[in-house]
């Protein structure tokens, strides 16, 4: 295991009572950051394994590694924020709370064990409807202050409203890159047109999917703008082959407190979970 110390304030006991404290889940390990009352980051740290590691398993390291910094004694807010692949997104106009489990068993797999949730979308017309794992329901209940357990997905719903609104009504895609998953919202005359998910072999195979998605929602690759988020940064090399592509690319505007613009791109998703419940 491989730890990214980025921050690493002293976590003061009113912080402990009154801040935020945000775990994003990976295949390859998880990222802790921990922000006072007014979301200023004072704690951020992010665990990485060579390889993926089985969910039960990295769970119950989390779990360890917490309790050794005793985080899971955090009494503020606490978001657990899911990686996985088990969500979709169900217009209200197709919504039917008795069948959520079987319509999200429609598009992806679940374990018998998963409990399925719903959250309404703020400010769009949706249930996004998610797998939560038994592990993860007994790692919440580990804490002492209040848990609550989101999808990566809904942390990109609330990330667009960074973006113009102008881009809103003529379109927009948003992409958010790790190196084992990618999340691409597209939005058009402000209603989501489009939420998907992608396990990925190789961080470059982004762009085939956000040229893909481009092309079968007839969005001109001249006007549309991409915003990037993740671990592509305006340096990156892959930034520079999609602008090859399409002509606006552009990072996602975030600000964090004491972070350089490459670890906010990484870690916005993580700080939006605190901000978006």
């Amino acid at each position: 295991m491989h730890v990214d110390s980025i921050i690493s304030n002293t976590i003061s006991q009113d912080i402990r009572l009154k801040g935020h404290q945000s775990i994003r889940f990976a295949p390859d390990g998880f990222s802790v950051l921990i922000s006072d009352a007014s979301y200023a980051p004072v704690y951020l740290k992010r665990y990485i394994y060579p390889e993926t590691v089985p969910p039960g398993e990295l769970y119950a390291e989390c779990a360890r590694i917490l309790d050794e910094s005793e985080l899971l004694s955090f009494e503020g807010e606490t978001i657990l924020i899911l990686d996985s692949m088990s969500v979709t997104l169900v217009p209200n106009y197709f919504y039917n709370n008795d069948r959520s489990r079987e319509m999200l068993e429609k598009v992806c797999p679940l374990d018998s064990s998963d409990r399925v949730t719903d959250r309404i979308v703020k400010n769009r017309t949706g249930h996004l409807l998610y797998g939560i794992p038994q592990k993860i329901d007994e790692l919440a209940g580990r804490f002492t202050g209040e848990v609550k357990i989101l999808h990566t997905s809904e942390c990109l719903i609330s990330l667009s409203d960074q973006v113009k609104s102008s881009d809103h009504q003529r379109g927009v895609v948003m992409a958010e890159v790790q190196e084992n998953t990618l999340d691409i919202l597209v939005i058009k005359e402000d209603q989501i047109r489009l939420l998907n998910r992608y396990a990925l072999n190789d961080p470059s195979d982004f762009i085939y999917h956000v040229l893909n998605t481009m092309k079968q929602l007839d969005l001109d690759r001249e006007s549309i703008p991409v915003y990037l988020s993740g671990m592509i940064h305006d340096e990156h090399e892959l930034y520079g082959l999609l602008g090859k592509y399409v002509r606006n690319v552009v990072n996602t505007p975030y600000y964090l407190e004491e972070l350089a613009r490459e670890n906010i791109l990484r870690f916005m998703i993580l700080s939006e979970g605190s901000k978006c419940v």
